[in-house]
């Protein structure tokens, strides 16, 4: 296992394209987002729905990549295959040092898509930690089912496969519509890809502990722009020029703004649910991880024993 693991880290350097390059990648289209969402730094009303837009951005963009892996690991698999057949190593020795090759990379992966989000965008950086771990997980999920596709006979099958199955994920992650507004049995979809236990996970970090957000009002407040109703979320937003007729109204606090987005969109919640998301999504990551390996190890072995040399009489 070791001297596998060292032949795939010199792999891994010499063929760019199953991990170096979809780091580059992914750092240059975050700040191609960052850049786009720049005005949501700004902690007003009318920018809530930009950072959430951007957070969807954020979950749904850079596992699209690994459609790429799939080609690879797909090239990759049709070697290992031969050299298991002619009794070089087994197949499980080379899932486990792929395994162990896969984990700093997703945390590589993480690191160039939140520095640059953070760095630029401002986000707290007391959650940094808390979102890395989320988006290591999040990666390492696509990841498996990027590997599980890659055992496709032909890989642009796989390669289908896969971006099948993450549109799916991002019509399905909270943010486009509400899980319950979806009939069963299609229902399952919204719970069993990982982009939506992402997105809510995502969404509390950055939002719970978030500064005080301007442009709303106490009910009970008085003078200019006070208002004789009473919305029954307890605050109400005044016109401004950015937004007339005060429609743009979240909260001002984090657990407030939570629960106004919640109304809409019920991948969010106020409610910490953070370490509940991270095992859904590793859930799922093991559910597609295992079946790589039974599938691997199938593939690897299956096979006949030759016919015997017929027997030809003089």
């Amino acid at each position: 296992t070791l001297t596998l693991l060292r032949r795939h880290a010199v792999l891994t350097v010499r063929e760019p394209m199953l991990y170096t390059a979809r780091m580059v990648v992914i750092f240059a289209v975050t700040v191609f987002f960052c850049v786009v969402y720049l005005e949501s730094r700004q902690l007003t009303q009318v920018q809530i729905m930009q950072k959430a837009f951007y957070v969807f951005w954020f979950v749904c963009v850079p596992v699209a990549f690994p459609v790429i892996a799939v080609y690879a690991l797909n090239a990759e698999f049709v070697t290992v295959k031969k050299e298991v057949k002619d009794g070089m190593y087994g197949p499980m020795a080379y899932a486990l040092a792929n395994g162990l090759l896969q984990l700093p990379m997703m945390f590589t992966f993480g690191l160039c898509a939140m520095l640059p989000t953070y760095l630029i965008l401002g986000w707290p950086w007391d959650t940094f930690l808390t979102t890395l771990a989320l988006f290591s997980a999040h990666c390492w999920a696509f990841e498996c089912i990027a590997q599980f596709f890659s055992l496709s006979a032909n890989p642009l099958v796989g390669m289908l496969k896969y971006l099948n199955v993450w549109f799916i994920s991002a019509l399905f992650s909270g943010l486009v519509f509400r899980g319950r507004d979806v009939i069963w049995p299609l229902r399952l979809l919204y719970y069993c890809l990982p982009m939506k236990w992402f997105f809510g996970a995502t969404a509390y970090s950055i939002m719970a502990s978030s500064p005080p957000y301007e442009g709303t009002l106490a009910c009970n407040s008085t003078g200019a722009g006070a208002v004789s109703y009473c919305p029954d979320e307890g605050f109400y937003c005044p016109s401004t020029e950015e937004d007339p007729f005060g429609l743009s109204c979240y909260g001002e606090t984090g657990p407030q703004i939570l629960d106004s987005l919640s109304k809409t969109y019920d991948a969010i919640s106020s409610e910490n649910t953070v370490l509940t998301d991270l095992i859904a999504i590793l859930a799922i990551g093991v559910f597609f991880k295992v079946n790589y390996c039974v599938y691997l190890y199938a593939s690897c072995t299956a096979g006949r024993m030759p016919n015997p040399p017929r027997q030809i009489k003089i």
